[in-house]
Parts: structure tokens; C-alpha cells; sequence
């Protein structure tokens, strides 16, 4: 009867099987704790570096950036492929993208590019009016960058009349770009700084709106690999951008100047 009740309730060697099998559990489930602490581990550091901040230049991955009056793209593609994502950029023109196409050996490649990368492409759309865009209208940028603006070529007009064409034109884009900034952001214009166009006196016409000029930085295009200066309307050929700067424009908190904006520009 007794060695009956003992092989129901265990007898010795059931004792050492149940302690081997608990002994194996535990140690599987301090090998699972294990690997599922190294899987943690691993997408920490895989998190850190999709999060890790790239930079080039005046412009980092965690910017949002608008880029506008692009010509074949290139600076728009530099600024990307550094990045590595452009999933924080928009970048437009004002030429349709079959003009570009047809004028810019390179525009089709660079926008693919940066297409490809995250970036939303836009054309059509007009730096003097952009702010009350249907899709760009409420949205905030930590840069707003506008490099060469200019209005055209006139060489049947005076110079006083280009001149007023292009403070015009820049007037209005800082007018629009002025509404777009975060808090902190900054306008960004890449312009050379010799002869006509210092005649622009693009500090004035940000003072005019109530801007703060950051600081002026000199500007070089090889700061940008890839990046080419193409005259606008058409013509793949580089002009030289030498010498230049990058003025950097931000909010201030203080009411437009009194100046008469639309009599000084004109005059």
C-alpha cells in the first residue's frame, strides 16, 4: 500500500525530474529576458541614428524647409542627399516642370531625386503670393530660402526701372515668407553683393516689414555639392555667383517702420 501512495504521489526520482524541468524553464526564460533586452537595446540605438541630426551649412534634417524659385533643383537635391531624407522639404518653382524639363539637363534627375528621398515637389507657385497657397496656407517653416531672386531680364529698361522691378519682387516674397517663419525661423536670400544688386538694399526692405536682419554670411557654391547657378527663364548655363552672400532675415517684435514701403522701393 505504501509503495503504492508513493508512486502516486512522487517518489524520488519524479522529485528530480520536476527540479530538471524547472531548472530548464527558468533558464529559457532568463535567456528569452535576455534577447528581448538586447532587442530593446538595438532599437534604441537603430532609433537614435534615424533621429540623428545631419547638417550642411545654415540648414539641418530637423529644419522644416521651404525652397523656393528653384531652377533645376540642385541646391533643393544637395540639401537632401546630405540630409540623406527630405521628408522636411518642400521645394518649388515658379517654371512648370515640363519647362524644366526642356530648358534644365539635370531638373528631371533632381527632382526624381528628390522625390525619392520624401521631398514634396511643387510648380506654378509664385514667391509673391505663396502664403495664401491652398496648400502652403497656415503651414510654418524653420527656413524659407530664396537664392538669386530675380525678376527678370529687361535690357530695353532703365536701370532704375529693373531696379525698382527687383526690390518689388523681393519686397513681396519677404512680405509672404514673413507669415510662413516659425517663431525662430529665419528668411534665408543667397544674393550677390557687388554693384547693381547692392543697390537692392535688402536690409531695408525687411526693416520696412518689421524683419530683423540675423547676420550676413559670405556665400559659396561649393558649400552645396551639386548645386548649379542657372540664370532663370531658361538656359542650362551657370552664371558665376561670385561674390555673394546669405542674409538671414527673422522676426522681430516691433511694429513696421512708418517709411513709406511702396514710394521708397519705387524711387
Amino acid at each position: 500500500m505504501g509503495q503504492v501512495l508513493s508512486n502516486v504521489l512522487g517518489g524520488p526520482d519524479s522529485n528530480i525530474l520536476v527540479a530538471e524541468e524547472r531548472r530548464q524553464v527558468i533558464s529559457r526564460l532568463s535567456e528569452l529576458n535576455s534577447i528581448e533586452q538586447e532587442e530593446r537595446k538595438e532599437a534604441r540605438v537603430s532609433k537614435r541614428e534615424v533621429i540623428k541630426e545631419l547638417w550642411i551649412k545654415h540648414y539641418s534634417s530637423r529644419h522644416k524647409i521651404l525652397l523656393v524659385g528653384e531652377g533645376d533643383f540642385s541646391f533643393s537635391a544637395s540639401l537632401a542627399v546630405a540630409f540623406g531624407s527630405a521628408a522636411n522639404m518642400i521645394a518649388t518653382s515658379l517654371d512648370s516642370r515640363g519647362f524644366l524639363g526642356r530648358n534644365y539637363n539635370n531638373a528631371i534627375f533632381n527632382i526624381q531625386n528628390l522625390r525619392s528621398r520624401g521631398c514634396k515637389v511643387m510648380h506654378g507657385l509664385d514667391a509673391t503670393e505663396m502664403a495664401n497657397h491652398l496648400f502652403l496656407k497656415g503651414m510654418k517653416f524653420d527656413r524659407i530660402v530664396y537664392n538669386f531672386p530675380l525678376a527678370g531680364f529687361f535690357p530695353n529698361e532703365s536701370r532704375n526701372s529693373q531696379l525698382c522691378r527687383n526690390r518689388k519682387l523681393v519686397f513681396l516674397f519677404l512680405s509672404n515668407a514673413k507669415q510662413m517663419i516659425a517663431e525662430k525661423g529665419e528668411i534665408h536670400i543667397s544674393h550677390k553683393s557687388n554693384g547693381f544688386f547692392l543697390e537692392w538694399n535688402l536690409d531695408i526692405l525687411a526693416l520696412l516689414l518689421g524683419l530683423k536682419l540675423i547676420e550676413e554670411v559670405h556665400f559659396n557654391y561649393i558649400d552645396y555639392p551639386g548645386y548649379r547657378t542657372k540664370y532663370g527663364f531658361g538656359g542650362d548655363k551657370n552664371f558665376n555667383c561670385n561674390p555673394s552672400k546669405t542674409y538671414k532675415f527673422g522676426l522681430k517684435n516691433c511694429k513696421k517702420q512708418s517709411l513709406q514701403s511702396s514710394y521708397w522701393i519705387m524711387k
